[in-house]
């Protein structure tokens, strides 16, 4: 049988942890969440997963999330939870996208800082790439 491992208090660093001026990170918490509830050996209940995900989001988010029509009902799962949730939050659905300007500012912030050595190399190019491959898809 596996060890039962309690679910972290919000302060802890392995807690889940979600910004919520951070849209996009809403998949990753949730993540992060559920990896924490089967740990904890709570992921097959439904009720206790929808009350302790409360535990790891600011107060406000706390009272909006408790007022959505899923987390009441019994009869309603945490995946049906999680969908209306992530269904409040546009951003959360997708990755922002980058435009042609986000590229622009990449390559004119390397300009003018300059590259002196491989470190800021690895960095420029690790940021050039994922806008310009975001902007390809």
């Amino acid at each position: 049988m596996a060890t039962i491992t309690p679910l972290p208090s919000r302060n802890k660093l392995k807690a889940p942890k979600w910004d919520s001026q951070n849209e996009e990170q809403l998949p990753t918490f949730f993540e992060e969440y559920e990896t924490v509830a089967v740990d904890a050996g709570i992921v097959d209940d439904d009720e206790q997963m929808k009350k302790e995900v409360l535990c790891y989001v600011d107060t406000l988010t706390m009272r909006f999330w408790h007022t959505l029509d899923t987390f009441a009902g019994n009869d309603k799962t945490w995946d049906e939870f999680k969908s209306e949730i992530l269904s409040n939050y546009p951003g959360a659905e997708k990755l922002p996208e980058a435009t042609t300007e986000d590229l622009k500012k990449i390559v004119r912030k390397y300009a003018k800082e300059g590259i002196s050595n491989m470190q800021l190399l690895a960095q420029y190019h690790r940021e050039f790439t994922t806008t310009a491959k975001s902007l390809a898809d």
